[in-house]
């Protein structure tokens, strides 16, 4: 294998593609379930933060009783009808929390796929997609307008895409920071403590949001839930907006490099790897529904794959429209020689 399935359910999608298990479960905290389900060629669900149950899952470490923040655990399948099956098995309090309530999540907004309002953010100049995955990207939407559907590409939340991923870096890291030795944590510190105001990069916002003050994350969540209302506005005009989950496909296994300096070419121009977390992490931090579908491949032959955010708790409109989907793009197709 010379091309990554995506992590950290990477090895999950995979099975799921080459036929070796009819269902998986994932996690997702940048993408761990919607970049895999891309890569290959599958099915993927994030759901609306909060509705699956974590309690068990590592990481954190063994024992953690806390429920992280971001993170979600749910379904990939080969089918958007076997997403829906398992999303209601998993979905649901704790044990603990089912005494005083339940979890009773909507229908779908729409009975047809050309009944739904469809916003389609498929590209943005912050993270540009690959070329040849835009071409797939713009001929879903025109199978959704030939189908009826009404689709607006001009449409967008009122965020700032370059806002929403740096504000995920800001909530993300002090989750991944959990765990590390109290001497690593002084480390970072000291190193955090020497940056320049004006450095912004990767590795910087790391180190900087890994050891930031309680106070400083607070006004970070705060800026997450005016987010969150931009988003509940958008949903009010459109059902499900349709954007990246990654801006390339499945990149060449290469660990010559830290992460935070591995760079993969598009186009011909050499882009950042962490590039792939940002339409993941813009998503996640909102804590809304987003289905991964496939909708083609490159002329190289590696899966494309359209995400379908929803309102939060609309998981069955995001999970619907990629059911319907498929009649009129995509689908799931085996790998050549499975």
């Amino acid at each position: 294998m010379t091309r990554t399935p995506g992590g950290s359910s990477g090895g999950a999608a995979a099975a799921l593609a080459a036929g070796l298990t009819g269902l998986e479960i994932g996690s997702d905290i940048g993408g761990s379930i919607r970049i895999p389900a891309r890569f290959c060629g599958v099915y993927g669900h994030k759901p609306t933060h909060g509705i699956v149950p974590t309690r068990g899952h590592i990481p954190g470490p063994p024992g953690t009783l806390g429920e992280p923040d971001i993170a979600a655990l749910s379904p990939l399948a080969r089918s958007a009808d076997d997403l829906d099956l398992s999303l209601s098995i998993l979905a649901g309090p704790r044990d603990d929390r089912a005494v005083a309530w339940r979890l009773a999540l909507p229908p779908p907004r729409r009975s047809a796929l050309g009944a739904y309002r469809i916003a389609a953010w498929i590209d943005d100049p912050l993270c540009p997609v690959e070329p040849e995955m835009r071409l797939q990207l713009e001929a879903t939407v025109a199978a959704l307008r030939q189908a009826g559907a009404q689709v607006d590409e001009t449409a967008r939340p009122a965020i700032n895409l370059s806002d929403a991923v740096r504000t995920y870096m800001q909530l993300l890291w002090p989750i991944m920071m959990v765990g590390m030795p109290p001497e690593e944590i002084e480390a970072l510190q000291s190193q955090a403590d020497q940056l320049p105001s004006d450095d912004d990069g990767v590795l910087s916002r790391m180190v900087r949001f890994g050891t930031q003050q309680h106070r400083d994350w607070i006004v970070a969540n705060e800026m997450r839930e005016q987010m969150r209302v931009c988003w509940a506005a958008f949903f009010h005009d459109y059902d499900v907006l349709l954007c990246p989950v990654s801006p390339f496909a499945a990149t060449l296994h290469d660990h010559t490099e830290p992460q935070h300096e591995r760079s993969v070419m598009v186009a011909g121009k050499p882009r950042l790897y962490t590039d792939q977390f940002m339409w993941a992490g813009a998503i996640g931090i909102a804590l809304l529904p987003a289905t991964v579908a496939p909708i083609g491949r490159l002329s190289n032959g590696l899966p494309v794959g359209v995400q379908i955010v929803g309102l939060y708790l609309e998981d069955r409109t995001t999970i619907d429209v990629a059911r319907r989907l498929a009649e009129a793009r995509g689908g799931f197709e085996p790998p050549p020689g499975y």
